[in-house]
């Protein structure tokens, strides 16, 4: 028993020369990491996961969105892919959209600020002004560390039926994460 105080004791005095970041008391860094160093989190990362022509298949109906190009938004709609493309026709109810995934989130908080940011062709809206895209924050819900969203842009009005490349952009803070084209024509059919 004699031996067992000095024995834990000179067990612990080897660790007591260090300080909580890891370093020795003489400010050297050693090459084993303790356990207890506060590590930074990676960058987050995004990526689409499909793109394309989608549907509406429900709707709450458009609702006023002073965010949006047009001052309008379909209302919690759900969606349905017609067709996996970058190349949208300008009819009628077409919609533009695309699932994206963003990862390396922590697990708090649950709802992150993204900034969604849509560059369109120039287009004259009913009241004489011309619209070039939007900018405005959305929420991300983070599930496991990451938001699995959808966002994208429905062709109602006929003066939305403009010819050339939409590019959609999602930000977090000054980085950007996710970004798609897409390039809208009149088909043959529904040249004005």
């Amino acid at each position: 028993m004699k031996w067992l105080l000095p024995l834990v004791v000179s067990l612990f005095l080897p660790g007591c020369d260090r300080d909580i970041s890891g370093s020795l008391a003489s400010g050297q860094l050693t090459d084993k990491e303790p356990a207890y160093a506060v590590r930074e989190e990676p960058a987050p990362v995004g990526k689409v996961i499909k793109a394309g022509l989608f549907k509406i298949v429900r709707s709450g109906g458009l609702v006023d969105s002073p965010d949006s190009s047009t001052g309008k938004a379909h209302a919690r709609p759900v969606i349905q892919l017609v067709k996996q493309t970058d190349r949208i026709p300008l009819v009628k109810n077409a919609h533009m959209s695309f699932q994206y995934r963003i990862w390396g989130l922590p697990e708090r908080p649950v709802y992150i600020d993204l900034r969604r940011v849509l560059i369109h062709p120039p287009m004259t809206l009913p009241d004489g002004t011309v619209s070039t895209g939007s900018d405005y924050n959305i929420k991300g819900h983070v599930s496991i560390g990451q938001v699995i969203a959808y966002t994208g842009y429905g062709l109602n009005e006929d003066y939305e039926m403009v010819e050339g490349d939409w590019l959609f952009q999602i930000w977090f803070g000054d980085v950007l994460l996710v970004e798609q084209t897409f390039t809208t024509y009149w088909p043959e059919a529904a040249v004005p």
